[in-house]
């Protein structure tokens, strides 16, 4: 598989760490609420963040952003300003099924063997030998133990109403996927979500998982990157995903994306003066190498279409992070990135006797350039950034998440001090 975009292991990442909470604590926070809309809630929040809203979630630039902002009602009674693409990010995209598109009859989706793996790191050892395997025989339960869980696995497979083509042919020619634990098994459900895994865990989860062994955070990258592929094509090509996901197959998302990238590089250049006659050039470029481009025969049929009409109307905005450097503006009481970035910037120049060499380090590259902490190349594998922190006696037995809050604090702390408190507030939230 080819490497998924950065954004997506920043993600992956931050999932993991919900996940591992609330898995390996199933306790923690309100108990009257189902595990699963724990995890949903934290995402939302987690999703809500700046790096999050610019560069993973759909930006739609035709509306002031706080028509897009609304007051969230979180379980404790308090309010939180939520971007409306994070709610739907969660509930659409983060709880889709993944079907099967394998052509080996026997192997399930990533979903399903996060499943497995999460039952084989449950503290309760009589998960440890779980299978998941395709077979006609019946459900059969043996034991106390496995019964609870073939009760919930039942309910998710009465669930599904529907299913693709691949799964009930192998369904049909194969038989039907088994959970199965010693001598039980119980039908599992054929395509599965994300919170279909959670509710299902025996938790807790042993605290191992806190480790993020070698498998986790690569399974949780592929999943990722299969749950926000309509996503992220729809994102890119302008069209809200709210609006058209389910209404174009991948293939045609990936031919309208490449017939976007070549109109824009038109206006770019300034070959072409306006949106028709760059999409026209498009369509001349392009046919020479296929004979229709993203289904169409030529421009007019493409310009009479429901989605022609759609991309004519988008303004030149690259919506690849990757090409552009574009960003939100939020309104003065959320997050007023370009002006907080600016007094941010000029703290570090005028309070450089605040900082040391370390703080200065994260703070430029966190807080102002965004940058990760953990992924590849993020700032923690930084050399210059690592040998700071070895030379510094404050830091230098601190590593991980540890490491993370500690600078986290400190660097709030020289911020309050210095930036007024109601202006920050937004903005440390997202750290």
């Amino acid at each position: 598989m080819a490497q998924p975009p950065r954004i997506v292991t920043d993600f992956a990442i931050d999932l993991s760490r919900i996940l591992t909470l609330y898995l390996t604590n199933p306790e923690s926070e309100d108990k009257r609420i189902p595990l699963k809309d724990r995890v949903a809630i934290k995402l939302m929040l987690t999703l809500n963040k700046q790096t999050y809203r610019r560069k993973l979630l759909f930006r739609d630039f035709s509306q002031k952003p706080s028509d897009l902002l609304i007051e969230y009602y979180l379980p404790d009674g308090s309010t939180k300003k939520l971007h409306t693409e994070c709610i739907y990010y969660t509930q659409d995209v983060l709880a889709k099924r993944l079907t099967i598109v394998s052509k080996h009859k026997s192997l399930p989706t990533n979903l399903h063997l996060l499943l497995l793996m999460f039952f084989r790191y449950s503290e309760d050892k009589k998960w440890l030998r779980t299978r998941i395997k395709r077979k006609k025989n019946k459900s059969c339960i043996h034991d106390l133990f496995f019964k609870k869980t073939a009760n919930i696995l039942k309910r998710q497979c009465h669930q599904l109403k529907e299913m693709g083509m691949v799964s009930k042919t192998y369904r049909e020619k194969y038989g039907i996927f088994h959970f199965i634990s010693g001598n039980n098994s119980t039908e599992l459900v054929e395509e599965i979500s994300l919170f279909d895994v959670i509710e299902a865990v025996p938790t807790p989860l042993v605290k191992s998982l806190t480790e993020s062994p070698a498998w986790y955070i690569p399974l949780l990258e592929r999943i990722l990157v299969s749950l926000n592929e309509s996503y992220g094509l729809l994102r890119s090509c302008g069209l809200p995903p709210h609006q058209w996901q389910g209404e174009l197959s991948i293939g045609k998302l990936r031919a309208l994306k490449q017939l976007k990238k070549t109109a824009d590089s038109y206006l770019i250049t300034g070959d072409k003066k306006d949106i028709y006659s760059a999409y026209q050039q498009a369509f001349i470029t392009m046919s020479n190498e296929k004979t229709k481009i993203a289904g169409f025969e030529d421009f007019t049929e493409f310009s009479q279409s429901v989605v022609g009409r759609a991309l004519l109307k988008i303004d030149i905005i690259s919506f690849d992070d990757e090409n552009t450097n574009l960003t939100d503006t939020y309104p003065d009481n959320e997050n007023n990135s370009t002006e907080m970035e600016t007094a941010l910037k000029q703290l570090l120049i005028d309070h450089a006797d605040s900082f040391t060499t370390v703080t200065a380090y994260f703070f430029e590259q966190v807080l102002i350039l965004h940058r990760s902490l953990y992924s590849e190349y993020g700032v923690f594998n930084d050399s210059e950034f690592s040998n700071a922190i070895k030379a510094d006696d404050t830091y230098s037995n601190l590593e991980g998440e540890k490491l993370a809050d500690k600078l986290i604090r400190i660097t709030q702390r020289i911020i309050k001090k210095h930036i007024d408190v109601e202006d920050a507030k937004a903005w440390l939230e997202d750290y």
